[in-house]
């Protein structure tokens, strides 16, 4: 064989080998085809996003929400109500700062941060290790629902604020109103 031969064999030999090598890491469990969620929380994506919703458990015994929604909707709406089952089908009670939390078009805004003061939390019946079911409403569009754990407080959770106890007894579920 002359070396123009030995050539053209060695290079064939090296784009073979390279489509081999680099055909046994794309079938279907590549990580680009899958799904990854590193987070605890559950997710939600649609016109309103709800992203690592859970519940934060706090020291008196409620459990401060905590999301992060993402308004895809349009038009700026408002977080108007949250609404939680328990595992076992029951409503909890939810208390509210009574004021609506603006979600602005295209704009991530935090539940359960500084920004609505841990303005929305069950009050009780939600412990650490439970999933419940929460329901979160807005001003206009649908609401959305999703299953979410409650996580115990820790260090990962100290931006979460909450863990007040009411100084009135709770609605069953938490319907805020606009400012005045």
């Amino acid at each position: 064989m002359n070396s123009v031969g030995r050539r053209l064999s060695a290079a064939a030999l090296a784009v073979a080998t390279a489509l081999i090598a680099g055909g046994c890491s794309s079938s279907f469990n590549t990580q680009t085809n899958q799904q990854y969620q590193p987070a605890v929380g559950a997710n939600h994506r649609g016109e309103m996003s709800v992203l690592n919703g859970l519940l934060v458990a706090n020291e008196d015994g409620s459990a401060t929400v905590s999301a992060s929604l993402v308004n895809n909707t349009g038009s700026d709406t408002s977080l108007s109500a949250v609404t939680v089952k328990g595992s076992d089908g029951s409503e909890l009670p939810v208390r509210s700062i009574k004021i609506l939390l603006p979600v602005p078009n295209g704009e991530l805004t935090r539940l359960g941060g500084s920004s609505d003061a841990g303005g929305w939390a069950v009050v009780s019946g939600a412990d650490a290790g439970q999933f419940v079911t929460m329901t979160i409403s807005f001003t206009t569009g649908q609401p959305v629902t999703l299953k979410v754990p409650v996580v115990a407080r820790s260090e990962m959770y100290e931006s979460v604020v909450g863990g007040e106890s009411p100084t009135s007894p709770p609605p069953t579920s938490a319907t805020a109103t606009s400012a005045p």
